[in-house]
């Protein structure tokens, strides 16, 4: 999730930097947000148009989806991360096919320009590439048998163990039988919860939070972009203050340190 919140952050940044047509970049920002919440659903092994499932009418409800992309998403027999990411490459498309630098901000007539396109297809084949992680984390779960298997191999030890035992411990193999036991079954319950991480409980992966975080910085860009910020403070010339370079400690500090060197230079 780390690679998958930096690579989602890095194509919305280009995104505004390199996508000219307003509505595009929109679109662009928000299958961005959709690919999160659907490589969430598919980590679950469910879709964002589950009945179980709240995230696919909640992008509805928050205007990152509309109702006929959401019965898109959910009547396409694919994965869900790959319509997002073929959606993003369609847009992408479309913004190149807009004339007169609408669409693409950098010259694509020029050669050394027209390359700044392999940044886009960079990051986008690196998301697909996460998809496949994700799909493989999946698929390689434990058998459902292991729970059983685990169980009756506690249950057949510490039987077999309390008899052995009592030959030498006496009257405190119910104690030590039964403090191993504790210990043995939440080591189970434990392993078994890690088996499958991305459920609901506590112990498990946040993904609602790092879902969360991808679409408010998202938004954060977005909004910088409309500001304007970004394109007043890269283009304005540099201010005198900003070539003095200040201490990162107190000057009498630095002043001390000068006068001992010259001192022991002296001598």
């Amino acid at each position: 999730w780390g690679d998958m919140i930096s690579k989602c952050l890095d194509l919305a940044i280009m995104n505004r930097r390199w996508i000219a047509h307003r509505a595009l970049g929109d679109k662009l920002s928000r299958w961005i947000i959709v690919y999160a919440y659907a490589s969430k659903a598919l980590l679950r092994g469910s879709s964002l148009g589950a009945a179980d499932d709240v995230d696919g009418p909640g992008l509805v409800d928050r205007g990152i989806l509309s109702c006929e992309e959401l019965d898109a998403l959910c009547d396409s027999p694919c994965w869900q991360p790959y319509f997002a990411i073929e959606m993003i490459r369609a847009v992408l498309v479309e913004a190149h096919k807009v004339p007169g630098g609408r669409g693409i901000t950098f010259d694509e007539t020029n050669k050394t320009h027209g390359q700044v396109f392999r940044c886009f297809d960079g990051v986008i084949k690196e998301m697909t590439a996460l998809v496949g992680d994700n799909i493989r984390t999946r698929s390689s779960g434990l058998p459902s048998s292991y729970d059983l298997i685990t169980i009756m191999s506690f249950y057949i030890f510490f039987g077999l163990a309390s008899f052995v035992w009592s030959a030498g411990v006496g009257w405190m193999t119910p104690v030590i039988v039964a403090t191993a036991s504790f210990l043995t079954v939440l080591l189970i319950v434990m392993g078994s919860n890690l088996v499958d991480p991305f459920g609901f409980d506590k112990v498990d992966i946040p993904m609602e939070e790092f879902c969360e975080t991808i679409e408010a910085q998202v938004h954060a860009i977005d909004e910088r972009s409309r500001s304007g910020i970004i394109d007043k403070l890269s283009s304005a010339p540099r201010s005198l203050r900003t070539l003095v370079r200040r201490a990162t400690f107190h000057m009498d500090v630095l002043k001390r340190s000068v006068s001992v060197k010259s001192v022991v230079k002296r001598q």
